[in-house]
């Protein structure tokens, strides 16, 4: 039975999906990663006027679920799932077709993405005829294998003060903007730093908290087009993983390349990253269905 997911079902549901997310056959992209703020995420989704997430259940045992993570102004959303335990094909597509009218409703864009190993959900992309707009290696690097200190670069938090700058080296289209970004940074655990050429911004980084003193991932390393191959990402790289590892507490750190960029790649290999994973990420445009035909 698939049904709208109830507040008193927080719990279970956000329990369920820590351990679901955990395992790389069934990890998808977006959902947070501890039970908490899983347990937050899922909740938002039940104070909206529509259904947002579903949950497939067998008696009493919890065997999928989808979540629709709202963006309303730019009318696109992230898909948390489709997740299933039993007849995987069957319960996702059912999920699909029970999100399918709010997708219709309020999106023109539904965003999909998870690691090679969750062959149920990529077959499921397909059948559905979602775009593959993205192929990106996670790379990891453990704690003991960094030894490296940095050298008195000219690195420090950035802020609100600094949003234009920022904004004009952030890439657009990037799952977080500029703003997002500026507001993550003030959780704990959470650093954006800047590299500085005098007074301006020469490049960035942002470095996340994914478990507390276990795994941190650095999301954006980008530099000014003028400023690269002046050594400012190889600094940045530098410093924010001798936070991560020395303040935070981190046993690995992780960071995503696209396929082709082979000369990121490079350079985050030379600090000792190795491939872990392959993210594949995925976009549909939603059409809304013609109504059935009535049968005379």
């Amino acid at each position: 039975m698939i049904k709208e997911l109830e507040v008193k079902d927080l719990r279970p549901v956000s329990e369920w999906l820590h351990r679901m997310n955990g395992d790389d056959k069934h990890f998808v992209a977006w959902l947070a990663s501890d039970p908490k703020e899983i347990f937050e995420q899922i909740w938002g989704l039940t104070q909206l006027n529509d259904p947002f997430a579903f949950v497939a259940w067998d008696g009493e045992e919890i065997v999928g679920f989808l979540g629709i993570l709202p963006f309303f102004e730019q009318r696109v959303c992230r898909l948390l799932g489709p997740f299933a335990t039993k007849q995987e094909t069957l319960i996702i597509e059912r999920l699909w077709q029970k999100a399918s009218l709010t997708l219709e409703m309020y999106f023109d864009a539904a965003k999909l993405a998870c690691f090679d190993v969750n062959t149920e959900l990529l077959t499921f992309a397909e059948h559905y005829e979602f775009e593959l707009y993205n192929i990106e290696k996670t790379l990891r690097l453990d704690k003991e294998s960094f030894t490296q200190e940095p050298e008195g670069a000219p690195i420090a938090p950035l802020d609100e003060s600094r949003r234009e700058e920022l904004d004009s080296i952030h890439p657009a289209g990037a799952y977080y903007t500029t703003d997002e970004m500026l507001t993550f940074s003030r959780e704990n655990g959470h650093h954006l730093l800047g590299y500085f050429d005098g007074d301006d911004l020469a490049g960035y980084l942002y470095l996340e908290t994914i478990l507390p003193e276990e795994e941190g991932e650095i999301c954006f390393v980008n530099v000014a087009s003028e400023e690269q191959g002046e050594g400012v990402g190889s600094a940045l790289l530098t410093y924010a993983l001798s936070l991560g590892f020395r303040r935070e507490n981190f046993s690995y750190i992780t960071i995503s390349v696209r396929e082709a960029n082979s000369g990121a790649e490079n350079l985050y290999r030379q600090f000792g990253f190795y491939e872990w994973h392959t993210i594949y990420a995925y976009n549909k445009t939603i059409e809304t269905q013609p109504p059935p035909k009535l049968v005379h």
